[in-house]
């Protein structure tokens, strides 16, 4: 599997079935028609039609229309047209840095195709002869990707954390990151991408963050979401990548970015522009 095929699997999608999703006048979504149709018993909360799905225009704020969504969509668990809640609630803009429109359950996102936001950390050590990766081997009884390798450091935002203090976050939990240290990790970008998934539509942003460790730091998890890790030249993660599918599948996007931007990729590579270009397939 070569570099780009990651990138065009992370970008597969069709939008037949799907219904444009409204919140106050702002396209949040997209909406397959079973549930588009199944919302309209719910008529007094959401305005079903054959070409969109919004809220009524009496929820006028936030609280109304997430305690809304959270009635609906617990019915609709029980009736198997949504997946068990993760008690886990995430932001719904219209754009990342407008004001929030409704709180979400992340395990719905997919279901309403909602753009997800996260924060991966590529946590690397310079050594005299490139960059070493610190990898992550995902724990046999995570749901998605399971044993897949994996960043150091990933997570999805939940409502009420700015992205530095997810990252803080994220790293004290997934690698024991002492506080000030995870604090200076860089941004170095942003990844987007819209697939097919299980559940509907899985639109992802992801905030990437390059963490410059010392040499005597090693990663341990706490949460159990990772069985391990591993310390590998950053060329041996791209070889990983370019010819198996061992990673999770967005981890590949965020390890070809990181190759990039370190020059571990080179610009007289034939698909360079297409590699580049195609970590922001929108935005």
């Amino acid at each position: 599997m070569a570099l780009y095929d990651h990138i065009v699997a992370c970008n597969t999608h069709e939008m037949d079935g799907r219904r444009p999703f409204f919140i106050a006048g702002a396209q949040v979504g997209w909406v397959s028609d079973d549930i588009a149709e199944r919302m309209a018993r719910w008529h007094e909360y959401f305005k079903v039609e054959g070409d969109s799905v919004s809220f009524r225009d009496g929820l006028k704020d936030v609280e109304a229309r997430s305690k809304a969504l959270a009635e609906a969509g617990a019915a609709l668990v029980v009736h198997q047209a949504l997946p068990r809640n993760r008690k886990e609630l995430c932001p719904v803009m219209e754009s990342f840095g407008s004001p929030s429109l409704l709180r979400m359950d992340r395990a719905w996102l997919q279901s309403f195709g909602v753009t997800s936001y996260g924060v991966h950390i590529n946590g690397y050590v310079d050594t005299v002869d490139g960059p070493e990766l610190w990898i992550g081997v995902r724990s046999n009884n995570r749901e998605v990707a399971p044993g897949k390798l994996d960043n150091m450091v990933a997570g999805g935002l939940p409502v009420g954390l700015s992205l530095m203090d997810n990252v803080v976050k994220e790293a004290a939990e997934e690698a024991s990151v002492p506080e000030d240290l995870a604090r200076l990790a860089q941004p170095v970008g942003v990844i987007t991408y819209m697939m097919n998934a299980r559940n509907g539509l899985r639109r992802d942003m992801l905030f990437v963050y390059d963490l410059k460790l010392p040499d005597s730091f090693t990663p341990e998890n706490t949460d159990g979401e990772i069985s391990g890790f591993v310390r590998w030249p950053a060329r041996q993660a791209l070889r990983v990548v370019d010819e198996t599918e061992e990673f999770k599948f967005n981890v590949n996007l965020v390890l070809i970015d990181f190759g990039i931007r370190h020059g571990l990729i080179e610009p007289d590579r034939p698909d360079y522009a297409k590699l580049a270009h195609g970590m922001r397939s929108w935005s």
